[in-house]
């Protein structure tokens, strides 16, 4: 009976031995937690930030030609309706109506000038026909005086010198007179040209805005120019477009079918991280909706200009970074976390951050070393959310405490 008794005893003592150097096993080996063995490791020091899928090439649905005609009087128009975003069109469906009330209402107010300009039009024509028919018939009278004095210095050749003079002044001055009327008859007539022009571009004008209007009217029908999946265009601030919002000649997309066969992410970077990225730089994308996915990226093009949005502080840089799916399907709009990754130090000692300890501007770790617990001073480098470069202080195989134990070395090493 005492055997069996000892045995048991033994076989607890032993199994707790076991449990005991699992737990102290994984308390060491799990970085984390109080006890961490240095060691030396690849560094990389990155940018995470959320991204939206998108299409590398996208085809526009924008504001039709017919509204963005540059005499077109109105240059902005309102979002009557759209189709829900994310919808599946083909060539040719409806996706967008703009509004079509103040195309009416310009129709009318052109319709009406359009008339005025008629009758100032006609009754310009006929003051010109009556004003030259006058001038005319004013030359046909002088012509008439003009024979009728020439005969009478063709007879003076009969009488006195002095008539004969008298009579060649009278023809003489008949000429000029001849020669002003019809000087003036032809300037009048290029005045009366000119103005009768000027109401014609008028109405010309009018016209062409009538005819303009018109085809605008029946152009407030916005189609797909092919199939794909609608996405709403974003306005200056990042905000999507939405019904009762303009668009113009200045931004006329209403929407996007963007082309997933060479999908991107879509990002915005704060203004102080932006200069630490560039072209080129390697990424790492996973994807809420594929959770278990990962996918690698490069950094492809970085605004030039940054923005104010909505939901930031400062002015953000738009960037794009380049991705396979390698098969997997997604989906335009789709919420993406880009880890930028903009340096790699390789084979460095390093630590995790909740490590290292600061006091009175002086960095250190609680080192554990040949059974006691001291405070030791390091140097630390770059760091990132997890891990920071320990550049002196500190060797491969040293154990360091998260937190201080109960019993301290009071010495600084």
């Amino acid at each position: 009976m005492k055997r069996r008794r000892t045995r048991i005893f033994i076989v607890l003592i032993a199994a707790v031995a076991v449990i005991a150097g699992a737990i102290v096993a994984a308390i060491v080996s799990v970085p984390g937690e109080n006890l961490h063995k240095v060691k030396r490791g690849n560094f990389t020091l990155a940018i995470e930030v959320k991204g939206e899928i998108q299409g590398k090439n996208a085809i526009v649905i924008g504001m039709p030609d017919e509204l963005a005609h540059r005499d077109m009087p109105i240059r902005q128009f309102e979002i009557k309706e759209m189709v829900e975003e994310g919808t599946e069109v083909n060539t040719g469906d409806w996706v967008a109506t703009l509004d079509a009330a103040e195309i009416s209402q310009q129709i009318e107010r052109n319709s009406q000038d359009l008339e005025r300009a008629t009758a100032e039009l006609n009754d310009a024509k006929i003051d010109s026909s009556i004003t030259l028919t006058n001038l005319r018939e004013e030359l046909g009278e002088f012509v008439f005086d003009l024979e009728y004095k020439k005969i009478e210095l063709e007879q003076a050749q009969f009488e006195s010198p002095a008539y004969q003079r008298r009579k060649k002044v009278e023809y003489d001055q008949t000429v000029r007179l001849m020669d002003k009327k019809h000087r003036d008859y032809e300037l009048r007539k290029l005045n009366l040209k000119r103005r009768i022009s000027w109401f014609e571009n008028r109405y010309d004008r009018f016209f062409k805005r009538d005819s303009l209007l018109k085809v605008a009217l029946n152009a407030v029908r916005v189609t797909a120019p092919k199939e794909g999946t609608v996405m709403y265009a974003r306005l200056w601030n990042g905000r999507k477009l939405r019904v009762g919002d303009r668009v113009s000649m200045w931004m006329p997309t209403i929407a996007t079918l963007p082309d997933l066969s060479q999908p991107v992410s879509e990002a915005y970077i704060p203004e102080i991280d932006i200069t630490k990225i560039s072209l080129g730089d390697s990424a790492e994308i996973t994807i809420d909706a594929l959770p278990k996915d990962k996918f690698t990226g490069v950094v492809s093009d970085i605004a030039n200009i940054g923005q104010e949005l909505s939901g930031f502080d400062m002015r953000v840089f738009r960037i794009t970074i380049d991705f396979k799916t390698d098969g997997k399907e997604i989906k335009p709009s789709m919420t993406s976390n880009n880890k930028i990754i903009v340096s790699r130090f390789p084979d460095v000692i390093k630590i995790p951050r909740n490590f290292l300890q600061k006091q009175n501007g002086e960095s250190f770790v609680y080192l554990k070393e040949s059974g006691k617990i001291w405070k030791k001073r390091v140097t630390p480098g770059l760091e990132n959310d997890e891990e920071v470069i320990i550049e002196s202080g500190l060797s491969p195989g040293d154990k360091i405490l998260a937190s201080p134990p109960p019993k301290l070395e009071s010495a600084m090493l």
